[in-house]
């Protein structure tokens, strides 16, 4: 009796910690190529004024609260779009290999990510697959930025980025089109 309970908090603590961690693939999905040229659809895109309005809210402690209002206002949302340049970019051009992958932002700079965990700048970075999703999740203190794209058909690209901090959850969804050579 006494083993089978030990096994049974020993499942569950293996649950548990599943949950919690970000466990990415580093194994590309056949048949999902991100690489191309790629240009905003500006009619469902989402902008960075949109960030402004919350999704949800939680209480927190007073700095935290503070924080969020700063984001909520607009003043940390710079910050935020000199790091995911992708919040203000109208055209993406993307290389993608078999560990890593290019990104060139217009407006905006070259961004090289590699699959499985970083540093990057103050950033903890850690990048992969979940299922036929490429995501992204960048954490530093008590702010997690998740950029998740994805390949709804042969033609479209989005990206989804999720601005989490404190509980409180800001969410933007850029549309980009395959630009025809």
């Amino acid at each position: 009796m006494r083993f089978i309970r030990y096994i049974s908090v020993a499942a569950l603590l293996a649950v548990l910690a599943a949950c919690t961690s970000d466990n990415l693939s580093p194994v590309n999905p056949a048949g999902v190529d991100l690489s191309g040229a790629w240009l905003i659809d500006f009619s469902e895109s989402g902008t960075v004024a949109d960030l402004g309005r919350p999704r949800s809210t939680a209480n927190s402690q007073a700095r935290s609260r503070s924080q969020a209002l700063r984001i909520a206002k607009g003043s940390d949302l710079e910050f935020i779009s000199v790091d995911f340049q992708v919040l203000r970019a109208d055209k993406l051009d993307i290389e993608l290999s078999k560990d890593s992958m290019g990104i060139r932002y217009t407006p905006g700079v070259y961004r090289d990510i590699s699959w499985g965990e970083r540093q990057r700048g103050l950033w903890e970075v850690n990048a992969g697959w979940e299922e036929r999703d490429l995501v992204i999740i960048s954490k530093a203190g008590n702010l997690r930025v998740t950029e998740r794209l994805r390949r709804p058909g042969p033609n479209r690209l989005t990206v989804q980025v999720t601005i989490e901090i404190d509980g409180g959850e800001k969410e933007i969804l850029r549309v980009f089109n395959r630009r025809n050579s």
